[in-house]
């Protein structure tokens, strides 16, 4: 697996936020995450949150569901337990998303609104889907997909790490086929960039990392107002 990332502060913030993990030699996860909090708060959160995912899931031998879940539940009792600790990162939390994959098997955890799309035959396919109020929305039928993205409590997240003891986390097993690629990033990507631009720019000519640099430029374009993080996971590609 080889795994291409780009991370950009935006236009409006002053710190950057998001976080995320490429692999090491021989490693076959990485992650993305977007914290929250006041101060420097969210930036704790997040580097925490991959730091701890990271460094559980370097103890395991084989990845299986049950090791991403609890690599996740360990970040999110770093961070929660900080935040009871600490009383200037009282209250933050994190979103976090990652990938990881054992032989012709990938595993996808995931809590909040950080996204993982599957790019498969010339179409993208969401495998997360947001934990947040405007999402409980669209799935009761109460607003549509369009209103969503204008709707003004599309920022309220119902779940995210380390706001609370105890976290559910999203599991996903996906079979993989040749040419999979995997496709990771912050909402300061995806509220900014249509689910349309991601599959053009990603389907279209061109290297990776000249895919990630023209998907960041049209958020940059159309505002830039949050931190945007995106990588890019090619399953068939060899490590180094």
């Amino acid at each position: 697996m080889k795994v291409y990332s780009m991370t950009d502060i935006g236009r409006v913030r002053q710190l950057n936020e998001d976080a995320y993990y490429l692999p090491g030699p021989g490693e076959r996860f990485c992650a993305v995450a977007d914290g929250m909090g006041g101060h420097n708060a969210g930036e704790v959160a997040s580097a925490m949150a991959v730091e701890t995912f990271a460094r559980y899931m370097r103890e395991v031998s084989r990845i299986t569901p049950e090791a991403m879940r609890s690599a996740v539940v360990r970040a999110n009792d770093a961070i929660y337990k900080a935040s009871q600790e600490s009383p200037e990162v009282s209250g933050m939390g994190t979103t976090f998303s990652a990938l990881g994959v054992e032989g012709s098997t990938a595993y996808v955890a995931h809590v909040g609104d950080s996204r993982v799309y599957l790019l498969r035959r010339g179409a993208l396919l969401p495998v997360t889907r947001d934990h947040t109020l405007v999402e409980e929305m669209v799935m009761k039928g109460l607003i549509t997909v369009r209103e969503a993205r204008v709707h003004p409590k599309r920022n309220i997240i119902t779940r995210a790490l380390g706001t609370d003891s105890r976290v559910d986390v999203d599991l996903f097993q996906i079979d993989l086929l040749r040419g999979d690629v995997f496709f990771l990033c912050t909402d300061g990507l995806t509220n900014q960039v249509t689910s349309r631009q991601i599959l053009l720019t990603a389907s279209a000519p061109g290297s990776w990392e000249e895919k990630l640099r023209k998907l960041v430029a049209v958020a940059l374009e159309n505002g830039g107002p949050d931190n945007i993080t995106a990588m890019f996971a090619v399953c068939e590609e060899a490590d180094g």
